[in-house]
């Protein structure tokens, strides 16, 4: 396959590298598998995808970025947490000591991270054996749907139902990471082009169809969504200015994870050529259902801030984890599926930096 990241420029809108890596210990969160039972706190929620159209990845295709190099101060402020309630109040979550940390030394110039022996890596040519039993789609679609949705890790993988401020309904992808925080793309969250946040989120875990009948879990409202600050302040009036940014979380007014679990995550200081899974909800598929895709992501194809593929993806498919196996076969998400082009689709790299800014938010 030939080397497709040159077709985003990302670093040059950086200036310089921001991550400071950390080693595999220090660098992983863990899963919970839970007990798969839903809890009987939540509330029921009606719910129906009548309406709702899958939200469009951004293309990359024809864009050149010309954002200014950054200062530490600019740097730092575009890790802010910005956020936005279910009652309509902004939030603000600043950079904690270890992300600002992190940032200043490597503006000036300290190596930082560990020995690169030391990490343990996701494999390469490993299957998830829970597999077992316009993409843009790439060749043959080797697209395969989840039957069973209630099965770890796929009850963790939900729908992101939202509305704009245009009324439009859409839908993404998302997968719970801890007890209330579902990991998916800013841009999910907050467009530009239709007046900023989205609204009214809601998470339906493990879902197989259209209607409340089809959430074995439920289906559960949002406390707060968040954006990573950058993905509103360096917008330049196209994607590729922000697509480094396009990280979002949303936190759950209740704990489902306790129940259903959540996926681990983490940041690998040499991410190496390894087996990519992304799982959820593709627009091109019957409305409701889960599908996962598998590939290889090549080594070259892994900057810092991203990673391109050939995993096939569609409208819909936006939010989703991008996990792989690691050595010890636990499953570990290093990247947010975000974007296509031409050649690849993209994915948001879980580097030092956002390791640190996802652990802030997570609950």
């Amino acid at each position: 396959m030939k080397k497709i990241v040159s077709t985003i420029a990302i670093t040059a809108m950086l200036s310089t590298s921001l991550w400071v890596a950390p080693s595999f210990a220090d660098g992983v969160s863990a899963g919970n598998e839970g007990s798969g039972e839903a809890t009987r706190a939540a509330p029921g929620v009606e719910f129906s995808l009548s309406g709702a159209k899958p939200i469009d990845p951004p293309k990359l295709e024809g864009e050149a970025p010309r954002a200014a190099p950054m200062s530490e101060e600019q740097a730092i402020k575009s890790f802010t947490a910005r956020g936005i309630s279910s009652d309509g109040k902004e939030v603000t979550v600043e950079a904690g000591e270890a992300l600002r940390n992190a940032i200043k030394q490597e503006l000036s110039g300290g190596s930082g991270g560990a020995d690169a022996s030391k990490t343990s890596g996701p494999q390469a040519g490993v299957e998830d054996p829970a597999f077992e039993g316009e993409r843009t789609v790439f060749g043959k679609d080797d697209r395969v749907e989840i039957k069973d949705t209630t099965q770890y890790p796929f009850r963790t993988i939900g729908i992101i139902l939202m509305k704009s401020k245009s009324g439009a309904e859409g839908t993404c992808s998302g997968t719970l990471i801890g007890p209330r925080t579902v990991l998916t793309a800013a841009h999910c969250l907050y467009n530009h082009e239709d007046g900023g946040w989205l609204d009214e989120f809601l998470f339906v875990p493990g879902l197989k169809g259209v209607t409340a009948n089809d959430a074995p879990f439920g289906a559960y409202y949002y406390e707060t969504a968040y954006v990573v600050s950058g993905f509103i302040d360096n917008y330049q009036g196209f994607y590729g200015s922000v697509v480094p940014w396009d990280l979002g979380i949303i936190t759950l007014k209740d704990p489902i994870g306790d129940h259903v679990g959540w996926m681990g995550y983490g940041h690998f200081e040499q991410l190496g050529s390894f087996t990519a899974n992304i799982v959820g909800y593709p627009g091109d598929k019957p409305a409701g259902t889960m599908w996962r895709a598998t590939c290889e992501v090549k080594a070259e194809n892994i900057a810092n801030e991203y990673m391109q593929y050939q995993c096939d993806t569609w409208p819909g498919s936006s939010g989703s984890a991008v996990y792989a196996l690691d050595s010890n076969k636990q499953r570990v998400i290093v990247g947010v599926n975000v974007a296509e082009s031409p050649d690849a689709n993209t994915a948001v790299r879980i580097n030092a930096g956002y390791l640190e800014w996802i652990n802030a938010l997570n609950q």
